[in-house]
């Protein structure tokens, strides 16, 4: 299953083409936490076909691998987006692509209301991203909700935004 956004699309992993993506990404290429996560993540959502939720995504452009989107279970009629760049396409655009076309494409197509992204706080890129991207910080009313599941993450990170439809 791809999915085929403005001018990006989310492929499913495939080891052939995208390997050298996984391996700079399991190597730790940021400094963020959930970057370990990542390679497993594309693995385990390989051969999911029959839903976008709780599946990993490479993103591409023109056929080139430049980053990475993950797309939680779907929670009522909200999801989290957990994304990554790869080092050398940063800088370049991708991540506010990634978040405009996947908020966009999420809110027109799939009855979602309310998208929510973790960042890391020293992560200063990635929340400009988000901001410019229409993403507000909601702490408090984040904190509020009993999200089953993601509390230990949440309490592990403090920076938390949103955009509702």
């Amino acid at each position: 299953m791809n999915i085929e956004l403005d001018s990006l699309v989310l492929t499913r992993y495939s080891e052939e083409k995208h390997k050298r993506l996984k391996e700079n990404f399991e190597s730790g290429e940021s400094h963020s936490d959930f970057i370990y996560q990542i390679g497993s993540r594309l693995e385990n959502s390989k051969n999911n076909n029959r839903s976008i939720y709780q599946s990993a995504f490479v993103v591409e452009d023109l056929g080139v691998p430049v980053g990475y989107l993950f797309i939680s279970n779907r929670i009522r009629d909200e999801v989290f987006l957990e994304y990554a760049v790869l080092k050398e396409y940063r800088g370049m655009g991708y991540g506010s692509d990634i978040v405009r076309q996947t908020t966009d494409y999420l809110f027109q197509n799939h009855n979602i209301k309310d998208i929510r992204l973790d960042i890391d706080p020293s992560n200063k890129n990635s929340i400009n991203t988000a901001e410019a991207c229409g993403y507000t910080l909601d702490e408090d009313e984040f904190a509020s909700r009993n999200y089953t599941g993601r509390m230990q993450f949440v309490q592990d990170s403090t920076y938390y935004v949103s955009k509702r439809r």
